[in-house]
C-alpha cells in the first residue's frame, strides 16, 4: 500500500508492545502515586512540628490566658465543694492546668500529620492535653472524635450534664450523633463550660475560645454539644 492508501475496512492498526508497557506503568504508578504523596506528605509534616517552634508568642499566649482568667469564679473546680468532691475533680484539674500550660496554649497544629495542616485537629490537640496530664490518649483512633466518644462511653469517661460541668471536662459538638453530621471536640475553661478551649478549623491553631455551642460552627448537622468527665485509669 503506498503512503496515499488508506487501510482497507476492518484493519485495525497495530498497537506496539512497547506502547502497552508504558501504558501499564502509567497506570501503576496511579495506583501507587497517591499512598506514596500521602505518606510523604505526613513524614514531612512529622518533620516540621519536630523542628518548627509551634508554641504561640508571648503576647498571644498572655492574651488567651488573660480571656480564660476573666470566666473564673471564685472557688472553681477543684478549689469548690467537699473532699469526695474534690477526689471527683481531681481528674479535670489536671488537665485545665496542663491545657493552660506555656508550650500548649495557643500551640500551632500546623503540622500535626493527618490533620489537614491542622484545619481537623480538634482531637490530636485535645489528646496532646490528656496525655500530657494523665499519661495516656483517649480513642482507638486518636485523631477521630466518634473514635473517642466510643472509647468514654466504654467506661474512659461518663457523660454529664452542663450545668455539672467543671474546668478540665470535655465538650463535644454532635455528641449525640455516630453517623451524621461534623464532629468538634474541646476543654470546658470554667464551671459550668460557659467558656471552651479547642483547635481553630480556621487559624490551625489551639487557640479557639467558645461559647458552648462553638460560636454555631455546627449549629447546620445533626446533634447538640454533651459533656464528658475523664475517669482517670
Amino acid at each position: 500500500m503506498s503512503e496515499n492508501e488508506l487501510p482497507k475496512s476492518g484493519t485495525r492498526p497495530k498497537v506496539s508492545r512497547g506502547f502497552l508497557i508504558t501504558v501499564g506503568i502509567l497506570a501503576i504508578l496511579a495506583v501507587v502515586g497517591k499512598p506514596v504523596m500521602q505518606w510523604g506528605k505526613v513524614q514531612y509534616d512529622a518533620y516540621k512540628a519536630r523542628t518548627t517552634d509551634l508554641t504561640a508568642s508571648e503576647p498571644k499566649y498572655q492574651e488567651l490566658r488573660k480571656v480564660i482568667q476573666a470566666n473564673q469564679r471564685p472557688n472553681s473546680g477543684y478549689n469548690s465543694g467537699n473532699t469526695n468532691t474534690k477526689n471527683d475533680l481531681k481528674t479535670p484539674e489536671k488537665i485545665f492546668q496542663t491545657a493552660l500550660s506555656r508550650d500548649l496554649l495557643g500551640r500551632s497544629s500546623l503540622y500535626e500529620p493527618n490533620t489537614s495542616n491542622g484545619k481537623l485537629a480538634c482531637a490530636r490537640m485535645v489528646n496532646m492535653v490528656l496525655d500530657r496530664a494523665l499519661g495516656y490518649q483517649v480513642g482507638q483512633n486518636t485523631l477521630y472524635v466518634p473514635s473517642i466518644v466510643a472509647d468514654l462511653d466504654k467506661g474512659q469517661g461518663k457523660r454529664i450534664d452542663q450545668k455539672q460541668a467543671v474546668r478540665g471536662d470535655i465538650a463535644i459538638a454532635n455528641g449525640t450523633d455516630y453517623t451524621n453530621g461534623q464532629w468538634h471536640i474541646g476543654i470546658c475553661m470554667n464551671d459550668g463550660c460557659r467558656l471552651i478551649l479547642s483547635n481553630s478549623p480556621f487559624k490551625s491553631e489551639f487557640s479557639w475560645l467558645t461559647g458552648t455551642t462553638f460560636e454555631g460552627a455546627f449549629d447546620q448537622y445533626p446533634g447538640k454539644t454533651t459533656f464528658y468527665r475523664i475517669l482517670q485509669h
